[in-house]
């Protein structure tokens, strides 16, 4: 199975269909990449290369005790696959908190290796503690 270590030494799994330009989906909280299944087979097989991962706790992934309740830790990670699969002129999808993710990534890695979002319900990163919202 495919896995990608992160620097804090948590495997975090991931389907990779298709070959193309690079889409990677960033699921829902408490949802697993799984989630993204219907969306994939149909783009896969109409030319796209279609990516996602389980977050750290999530499916397949390791659950580490730490990190969930971090938007940092979260949006590292997804630099991560996206640094470590090398994806480039990259479309990210994310539904609900996988939207604060892929907006927290935006301000904190750059936009470099993106060409597109797509934000479907998206809900705001408050909800994670952080040392702006200790809460």
């Amino acid at each position: 199975m495919p896995y990608i270590q992160t620097n804090d030494s948590v495997q975090l799994y991931y389907r990779d269909w298709g070959t193309g330009a690079p889409v990677l989906f960033v699921s829902a909280w408490a949802f697993s990449g799984a989630m993204w299944e219907y969306q994939m087979l149909y783009l896969s097989n109409h030319g796209l290369r279609c990516i996602a991962f389980d977050r750290r706790g999530h499916g397949r992934s390791d659950d580490p005790g730490r990190g969930y309740d971090d938007i940092d830790r979260l949006s590292d990670d997804l630099a991560e696959v996206i640094t470590r699969l090398d994806l480039r002129d990259l479309t990210l999808v994310g539904n609900s908190m996988g939207c604060g993710e892929i907006v927290h990534y935006l301000a904190r890695h750059g936009t470099s290796r993106i060409a597109r979002v797509v934000l479907v319900s998206g809900t705001t990163p408050g909800m994670l503690r952080s040392a702006e919202n200790p809460q």
